[in-house]
């Protein structure tokens, strides 16, 4: 670590990952209104968009945060005094 590199921070962390959820939920939400409303193109860009995200962005991530709880709950419990 080089003296110019700061800990990340927790909080900014969580405010980063709220605010990407809640991105991903409302344009989930306006796919789907564009669907009741008959505007497939629009749905299917919206969709191959959030698709794609998540494909690039998130799902090394996720396995890695899959296999990180999966381990946690296999090893033994510590002691604690």
């Amino acid at each position: 670590m080089t003296p110019d590199d700061k800990p990340r921070s927790k909080l900014g962390d969580t405010i980063f990952a709220l605010f990407h959820v809640i991105a991903l939920a409302a344009l989930a939400f306006f796919a789907v209104i564009d669907l009741v409303q008959g505007n497939m193109t629009r749905f299917g860009v919206i969709t191959g968009g959030l698709v794609l995200y998540y494909v690039l962005v998130l799902h090394k991530p996720m396995l890695k945060e899959i296999e990180r709880r999966r381990n946690l709950k296999s090893a033994p419990p510590s002691k604690k005094s």
